[in-house]
């Protein structure tokens, strides 16, 4: 596969991601600066691969992605994106909603609150910052990035899930911490924030403004 990503590159750039691609092996082959043969050569690996479908018609070829092709030039983006952002500092973005309430129970369980103390340097104000995820847009994403591990636990009455989280820098101001947690009533488009400050107070925060969170490297 790899001797074919300058192919896979090339038809990127030449838009097969928003459409199927017309266009001949000849033109094909001076776009990549190789033979005609090499191209049609590359071509026939990449279906085969099920990269990509081909219609031969009489003015040259239709290209198209295949599901299986996307994913691959999806986790090329996003392999790219994460190294690039642990590089420069990952940047979260987020819109404030008001959440259901769990939050400020679990921060509070004298549990997590110990492991917070211990693991981020603070005890968090009792409650969460509820975001909306606008970049990147799930929260798996996210996860992909180092990250400090608090696991679960039981007590004789109930389980709580593991949380991971991810210390920032909170609109360029206040310290803090982005959680994701195994158990949560969110869907993946959404992130809980935690502070030892009141955030929505100090930061003067409302439902609807945008959040921005730089990542803290981690050492």
């Amino acid at each position: 596969m790899r001797e074919n990503y300058d192919l896979i590159f090339k038809l990127v750039e030449l838009g097969v991601l928003k459409t199927p691609l017309k266009i001949s092996t000849v033109k094909l082959a001076k776009e990549l600066g190789m033979s005609q043969q090499n191209a049609s050569r590359k071509l026939i690996q990449l279906e085969k691969s099920g990269i990509i479908r081909r219609e031969i018609t009489v003015r040259g070829e239709i290209i198209s992605l295949t599901q299986e092709g996307r994913k691959f030039i999806e986790s090329i983006y996003l392999l790219l994106k994460k190294n690039l952002e642990e590089a420069m500092g990952m940047i979260v973005k987020g819109i404030v909603f008001t959440g259901i309430g769990e939050g400020g129970y679990y921060v509070t369980r004298k549990y997590y609150e110990t492991q917070f103390l211990e693991k981020l340097g603070f005890k968090p104000f009792p409650g969460t910052l509820n975001l909306r995820l606008v970049e990147p847009k799930s929260r798996y994403i996210l996860e992909t990035y180092p990250h400090i591990f608090i696991p679960g636990t039981k007590t004789k009455y109930r389980t709580y899930g593991w949380v991971k989280c991810f210390p920032a820098k909170i609109n360029g101001k206040l310290r803090g911490s982005i959680i994701t947690l195994e158990r949560t009533h969110y869907d993946e488009g959404v992130i809980e924030v935690i502070s030892p400050h009141n955030l929505r107070k100090e930061l003067g925060l409302k439902d609807g403004d945008l959040v921005e969170l730089e990542l803290i490297e981690l050492k």
